[in-house]
């Protein structure tokens, strides 16, 4: 690393003065850690992407760990180049999970407003102005140095999907779904893969959903995803799912696009649609709708990352969904968490309750196969029974 950090620091007028005056507060920053953690979490989980990102507890709390290093390392009273190397670090990670820039900014706002709170109250106010310098150097870092490489990545990321759609290099990938006690493949789960159209190499949708939704290529792919899916099953008899998300079922055209193919399809009641739990935090009434409308054909509903904690049970049980895909956080580590297991056991009777068969997926190992097979799930789906492929 060049010494362009130093230039940094002098931008700002940070000198040896604020440094110390931040170190004598690191004391009085170690007492309100709780109390930063606490607040802060409960701002940024109002953020879809906090939402979806930090989605189990082993992820918030490597978060809620890392976040708390990185607040204390603000009074460290050593700004040189390893700590500097830390916040690139930092920012090539926001890179890499796609996070976005207001929400950087939204709790970095969040922060300083709580820092100020807590100098006033101790009657700090001589260091008011360095705080707010060393505030505004890790922004600096994590947003504008980190928006350059998102440029580059973004500009890559258009170029590939509008190759992707343009060639019609997207595949359902199916994954099987098995019967629990007799373990005979029951129905499929159809996932979006993308083929790069030069090398062939395949990518899951995940890492590229966000920008082809800002350029206007989702809906694209999503109907060339359900026009394959529905090709490759309309000379079988055996069930198949779809996702799709409230974004998908609330766009009228698309909707109608669905409509006219469950319509016209030979066997619709062996198609499923699958609907994210944090979905139900949208219009109920839209969802309810759509369900409405393709039951009429013979299609189910399936409630899929069930246990993820969005949903309103309410609009569940209005909905009497056909199918309950319990969340993979609550699957992954059932053979060492207690709590999971107790989770599992209560939705498996909540299902029997609905009349809802059970799916268990993130099915990873024998030793979570082995536990699935005693709690009266229905069926299991993951990769240590089977990985997605082009074709059954």
């Amino acid at each position: 690393m060049d010494l362009s950090y130093k230039k940094l620091l002098k931008n700002y007028k940070f000198n040896e003065e604020d440094a110390s005056s931040l170190k004598e507060l690191e004391s009085i920053a170690r007492i309100y850690t709780k109390e930063l953690l606490s607040g802060f979490y409960e701002f940024i989980f109002e953020f879809d992407h906090a939402r979806m990102f930090l989605h189990n507890k082993e992820i918030l709390s490597r978060h809620e760990r890392g976040i708390e290093l990185w607040y204390l390392n603000l009074f460290c009273g050593l700004y040189d180049e390893n700590y500097f190397k830390k916040l690139h670090t930092i920012s090539e990670i926001h890179v890499r999970i796609g996070l976005p820039a207001h929400y950087v900014n939204a709790a970095f706002s969040y922060v300083r407003g709580f820092l100020k709170e807590i100098l006033i109250k101790e009657k700090r106010y001589e260091v008011l102005k360095s705080v707010d310098k060393i505030i505004d150097i890790n922004l600096d870092i994590l947003t504008i140095a980190y928006k350059d490489e998102e440029q580059s990545k973004l500009l890559s990321d258009i170029v590939f999907l509008k190759d992707v759609v343009e060639s019609s290099s997207i595949e359902p990938y199916f994954q099987a779904i098995f019967d629990t006690k007799t373990l005979e493949i029951k129905k499929y789960e159809s996932l979006m893969r993308l083929i790069n159209p030069k090398t062939k190499e395949v990518f899951s949708v995940f890492a590229f959903l966000q920008t082809a939704k800002r350029i206007m290529l989702y809906e694209k792919m999503m109907r060339i995803m359900i026009k394959k899916s529905f090709k490759q099953f309309s000379s079988l008899d055996i069930e198949f799912s779809i996702n799709l998300c409230y974004e998908d079922i609330a766009n009228k055209s698309f909707r109608e696009y669905i409509y006219k193919k469950v319509r016209t399809f030979h066997k619709a009641e062996n198609i499923i649609f699958e609907i994210l739990e944090s979905d139900f935090i949208e219009d109920f009434n839209i969802v309810k709708d759509f369900a409405t409308y393709v039951r009429k054909f013979g299609c189910k509903i399936a409630i899929d990352d069930f246990g993820s904690g969005y949903s309103s049970m309410e609009n569940i049980l209005k909905l009497k969904p056909e199918i309950i895909k319990i969340d993979g956080s609550l699957i992954k580590n059932i053979d060492t968490l207690l709590e999971s297991k107790t989770i599992v056991k209560n939705i498996v009777n909540m299902a029997k309750e609905l009349n809802a068969t059970t799916v268990a997926e993130y099915v990873h190992s024998k030793e979570v196969f082995d536990i699935l097979k005693t709690l009266d799930i229905d069926f299991l789906q993951g990769f240590y029974l089977a990985e997605p492929k082009r074709w059954l």
